[in-house]
């Protein structure tokens, strides 16, 4: 006959071990907005009452209550006001002696995360962008709720673990990026030479052009910008029918323009091209509409004179910051620098809590590099302790699962020239996936013969690109 087996053990029975159990709770409390979406009876994480009782229970028939020594919670990030705070606290606190009540040896209780950023400098409560307490308000303001319980219920005090890791990371890097052109200014867009084209609109058209122009004389603007908005709207129907030519369109369109300057309209916010991806770099901007402090970080000597929004390099109508702190919907820019001369560079900072980790490879963009800044001697004084280039295409590229140095040989074995369309091709698998200067692509040239893609020509342009390593100008978009 068959022996039946023992009843297994647990390895901490066999091997004589007590160990320590900590359970986090599932709190009541919660706050509003975006951040305190993981709190509150429906949160993702925790126990909930009965369950607490529950794994109580269970301990206590295995004579192992005494193992339970921690409890945790999370009211959420980016807790608004040490109200909400002490009030999630206390909740958690009234847990905490409960569990000492019914025999658990307590001694630690960690409040998790939640200590916020206040992003948009106004130090208030009004947006999940800041919050209304210091550091220190905030340890006070724990340390106060749990003695306060405590002292009620006679329960010796415990250590206080927290968990603030965006406190504590946001800080720590700085995206750099340069603006690489900005659309021009608006300009008169209806030529004097074109205004015949007014008198050949339909009957209707011109009713509503005459319409327009006596109430502008008038100075009636309310009536003159419906106006304004009926004839655009009439002269694009016609124009989907075929019955106005694009030069009829566009002179309406010039018309208006300036019946609105005249009125006072604002020039809409001009739009600057920026060197990177949004959905690798700032993905918290375009997920959860997270904002983050933008600005120029060069000529601050000057006063911005133009508003702007910014759109990146991808082909992603997504791919675009045009949300800016205190409810702005531009940003002050200073006018870009003359063709040819250095760029004009912007940074993003607190944006160390997680933009790099959840960054993708959308449109196939990469990373940007990475330069590491120490502080050295002295208050205002850093050196720079390590500069690291981000991927290449080749890198992108096989990330994505594909074969670059088999694409590229593919590709090489199709040219028929003199070898500088190959040349060509292993400059762009070994430079990064964004705009680079021309000094830039000599450096990638040498990145491109080491990951196993060179043309026959180039191998003298590598040599020499390795010798300048020292002053290579790394890609436009940084992270600090």
């Amino acid at each position: 006959p068959r022996r039946a087996a023992p009843p297994r053990r647990d390895p901490q029975r066999r091997l004589n071990i007590r160990p320590v159990v900590g359970m986090r709770a599932k709190l009541r409390t919660k706050h509003a907005g975006h951040f305190g979406a993981t709190s509150g009876e429906k949160g993702k994480f925790g126990l909930n009452a009965a369950q607490i009782l529950s794994v109580v229970a269970k301990l206590k028939a295995l004579a192992m209550l005494d193992c339970l020594q921690l409890l945790h919670f999370h009211i959420g990030s980016q807790i608004p006001t040490t109200a909400l705070l002490a009030d999630g606290v206390g909740e958690a606190a009234q847990i905490y002696c409960e569990l000492a009540r019914l025999g658990a040896a307590m001694r630690v209780i960690d409040v998790g995360g939640g200590l916020g950023i206040d992003y948009d400098g106004t130090h208030s409560a009004q947006t999940d962008m800041s919050v209304a307490y210091s550091l220190e308000e905030y340890a006070a303001a724990v340390v106060a709720a749990v003695g306060r319980v405590c002292d009620r219920k006679g329960v010796q005090h415990p250590v206080i673990c927290s968990e603030s890791g965006r406190a504590l990371v946001s800080h720590h890097s700085v995206l750099i990026f340069e603006a690489f052109s900005a659309t021009a200014p608006a300009a008169n867009m209806m030529d004097p030479a074109t205004a015949y084209l007014l008198d050949e609109l339909t009957d209707d058209c011109r009713s509503d052009y005459r319409n327009l122009m006596a109430s502008a004389v008038r100075g009636d603007f309310d009536t003159c910008g419906l106006y304004a908005d009926q004839l655009k709207r009439r002269c694009a129907e016609q124009f989907k029918e075929g019955v106005l030519g694009l030069e009829h369109l566009a002179a309406v369109d010039g018309l208006c323009e300036i019946v609105a300057r005249g009125m006072g309209a604002a020039e809409g916010p001009r739009r600057y091209h920026i060197n990177l991806s949004v959905f690798t770099s700032l993905p918290d901007m375009w997920a959860i509409e997270q904002l983050f402090p933008i600005i120029p970080i060069q000529r601050l000597q000057e006063r911005p004179a133009v508003d702007g929004v910014l759109s990146d390099l991808t082909c992603d109508s997504d791919g675009k910051v045009d949300q800016f702190i205190g409810g702005r919907s531009s940003l002050p820019l200073h006018e870009l620098p003359a063709h040819g001369t250095r760029g004009y560079y912007l940074g993003m900072f607190l944006g160390g809590a997680y933009q790099e980790a959840l960054g993708g490879l959308h449109n196939l963009f990469g990373g940007p590099s990475v330069v590491r800044v120490s502080q050295s001697d002295g208050p205002h004084c850093f050196a720079v302790t390590r500069a690291a280039p981000g991927p290449s295409c080749a890198d992108v590229l096989r990330a994505m699962q594909h074969e670059p140095e088999v694409m590229f040989e593919v590709l090489k074995q199709r040219t028929t020239d003199d070898g500088a369309t190959a040349a060509a091709l292993a400059r762009a698998f070994g430079s990064m996936p964004y705009l680079s200067f021309d000094a830039e692509e000599a450096a990638a040239m040498s990145g491109a013969e080491s990951s196993g893609m060179s043309s026959d020509s180039e191998g003298s342009a590598a040599g020499a690109a390795e010798d300048d390593d020292e002053e290579w100008e790394f890609m436009r978009g940084l992270t600090v």
